[in-house]
């Protein structure tokens, strides 16, 4: 039976090895590798066993681009004697025949009366700009343009609306066409317009006339009248809407949400700054309680003379937020407050996990008795100072981080300092 099962074992270990080396993903990959490499070696033979093209007289021949499509190069293997070489042949494109030269004219000449429209509809009514196209696609051919009236069309086809009547203005376009060093010309006329307007756009441009006219006739005097009807239509002018008040509203809530983020930034930094100075402080706390209750004082009464001590040493050695803690604690039990809740009370107003068990470790000696609190207190200070250090380490790290940007800086003025003067008593 078990020669049986190791069998068995066996056969399962070399089907999941054969099933594990033909893993569908990889037969995929194979097939994909397999078929672009045949076609590479199909498109490598077929440019290395192609014939090169030859004419009915057995001249190996290239073929040429079509009319404007221009000249190309082609990268040639020549072999001279025993002696191959690589060769760029430049071929040009075909050129047209005189006879097909002359029907390409006439049609580019014919196709350019649609080309030209733009937005327009005939020649017989323009009123937008004209496309006056560089060359006719497909060709090769390019196109010059003569105008006779520049005072109403430019040679871009761009309309000079301001000198165009509403009887229109019959214009002679004449096109250049320009092929090598053959030339031909075709002339149409288009009748100019000035562009339609709405009957908004048309009491504007009457009122813009209007405007000009009395600004004409009243120069000398102090104001300009502006016309208060136009076509018998009443006009009533007001200022533009000035958006100065929304700027100064805008700026306004800009700065206070400024001064919002910045007043969190301070109260973030004051509370960093509070928290690293207690956990400075916390060793040298506990220290002086351990020291006090060796000497025979109860929790209480030692609690009391370094609260009592801080405040009167306050002024000369300033605010420190661990003492004001013990201040205020220690007012709230001369109130009656009990003393066990107050002390827990103090490590949650510190905030800091090591002064929340300082505070649990007070309250629960007061229910037990304080047999045994002297040494748990050194051990913490103990422990407390050597955190102390780490913290010391720590905040040295941070601060030398920070000199960090001064220094580069610092580095870039000695530099500008250095070279600036070098550079300019370089004599060239």
């Amino acid at each position: 039976m078990n020669r049986r099962r190791r069998k068995e074992t066996k056969k399962q270990g070399i089907l999941s090895r054969a099933e594990e080396k033909w893993n569908p993903l990889y037969v995929k990959m194979g097939l994909v590798f397999l078929a672009v490499s045949a076609a590479a070696l199909l498109v490598f033979w077929m440019d290395n066993t192609q014939p090169f093209p030859q004419d009915e007289n057995g001249s190996s021949v290239v073929s040429r681009n079509s009319q404007g499509q221009g000249e190309r190069e082609e990268k040639l293997k020549v072999q001279i004697g025993d002696t191959e070489e690589m060769m760029t042949v430049t071929v040009g494109e075909q050129e047209y025949t005189q006879e097909q030269l002359d029907k390409v004219f006439r049609e580019a000449g014919e196709q350019l009366e649609k080309l030209v429209l733009g937005e327009n509809e005939s020649l017989d009514e323009v009123r937008s700009s004209l496309n006056l196209v560089s060359s006719i696609p497909d060709t090769g051919i390019s196109v010059s343009w003569e105008v006779d009236e520049h005072e109403t069309m430019n040679l871009q086809g761009e309309l000079k609306t301001e000198n165009l009547t509403d009887e229109g203005t019959l214009v002679k376009l004449t096109a250049v066409l320009s092929y090598k060093e053959e030339t031909a010309e075709t002339a149409f006329f288009a009748r100019l317009y000035p562009p339609r307007l709405n009957q908004t756009e048309k009491l504007l441009k009457r009122l813009d006339e209007e405007i000009g006219r009395m600004d004409e006739e009243t120069k000398e005097d102090e104001y300009l009248s502006l016309p208060s009807n136009v076509d018998g239509i009443p006009v009533i002018w007001k200022y533009g809407r000035n958006f100065r008040a929304l700027g100064l509203m805008l700026m306004g809530a800009a700065a206070a949400l400024f001064l919002y983020a910045a007043e969190l930034e301070k109260q973030k930094n004051r509370k960093k700054e509070r928290e690293v100075q207690m956990a400075l402080d916390y060793p040298q706390m506990v220290s002086k309680l351990t020291l006090y209750l060796g000497a025979g004082m109860t929790v209480r009464k030692a609690w009391y003379r370094i609260a009592e001590d801080y405040e009167l040493q306050k002024e000369e050695k300033g605010k420190r937020e661990v003492y004001e803690e013990m201040l205020y604690t220690m007012h709230e039990i001369q109130g009656g407050g009990s003393e066990g809740e107050c002390y827990e009370k103090f490590g949650e107003r510190c905030a800091l996990p090591a002064y929340k068990k300082f505070g649990a470790m007070l309250s629960q000696n007061l229910k037990k008795g304080t047999k045994g609190l002297a040494p748990l207190l050194k051990q913490e200070a103990d422990n407390a100072f050597e955190e102390r250090k780490s913290l010391a380490k720590r905040l040295g790290e941070e601060a030398g981080t920070r000199m960090l940007l001064p220094m580069f800086l610092m580095l870039a003025v000695v530099l500008v300092i250095i070279v600036v003067p070098a550079f300019f008593s370089i004599q060239i």
